[in-house]
């Protein structure tokens, strides 16, 4: 017979997150659910949750963002060596979904021009603005999460329930390439700055100056795998 153990709740609790996040329940850069919440769904008190939440950062898989929560983390090294590493094996998956992307995406914001309404431009703004504020601190599971926002909340306004199945497909595909172009600071500066003439131009409905603006923002992404493969730092 094997002997019974007694695991301490703390250790389940961080063994319960932990196989959440490896399976995919959470990706990286997603924010975990409030602590009140992990409380309900783990039955646990909240002294728990906090010193499993503390251990996780300390292993690497979460990152706790004082007043906003829990991210997940790439714990991954992210060296020049390791994302060129990785942008050399995963280039012909990378190029196509920018293809796809470039089709895609503006014939998304084309019908987003059209069709999203003003409390839906509201939300595209507000996410805007957090991305911002999470860029002053650097915090790069949160910054690839808001990117992924921005560009889906740009489909959700096209009201096209096929091009939204199409875009989870995408999302998907790009979520690692999102944490390792954003972690360079440079990055998501142009990223700000690109998504504010997008922004501008859906604020006009210039349909054109829109998917012009969109064009040009996936064409600096392509530019920027390019520059990697060519090793360009």
């Amino acid at each position: 017979m094997k002997e019974i153990k007694r695991i301490p709740v703390t250790t389940q609790v961080i063994d319960s997150i932990k196989e959440s996040i490896i399976n995919g329940s959470y990706s990286i850069g997603s924010k975990l659910p409030p602590e009140i919440k992990l409380c309900e769904m783990l039955n646990v008190s909240r002294s728990t949750v906090r010193e499993a939440m503390r251990s996780l950062q300390a292993e690497g898989y979460v990152e706790l963002v004082a007043g906003k929560g829990a991210f997940v983390r790439d714990n991954q090294s992210h060296d020049y060596d390791t994302v060129r590493t990785w942008f050399i094996e995963s280039a012909p998956s990378l190029k196509d979904s920018t293809e796809v992307r470039e089709a895609l995406e503006t014939l998304q914001i084309k019908m987003a021009v059209k069709r999203g309404t003003p409390e839906e431009l509201e939300e595209l703004k507000a996410i805007h603005q957090r991305f911002i504020e999470e860029n002053k601190d650097n915090n790069v599971p949160a910054l690839a999460a808001l990117d992924e926002q921005f560009h889906t909340q740009i489909c959700k306004m096209a009201h096209n329930p096929l091009l939204s199945k199409i875009n989870i497909l995408t999302a998907m595909e790009l979520k690692k390439y999102r944490i390792l172009s954003i972690s360079v600071k440079s990055s998501s500066e142009n990223t700000i700055r690109e998504h504010e003439l997008i922004l501008h131009a859906m604020e006009e409905r210039d349909i054109q100056k829109a998917s012009a603006y969109m064009l040009a923002h996936l064409g600096s992404s392509l530019s920027d795998i390019n520059k990697v493969l060519d090793g360009q730092k």
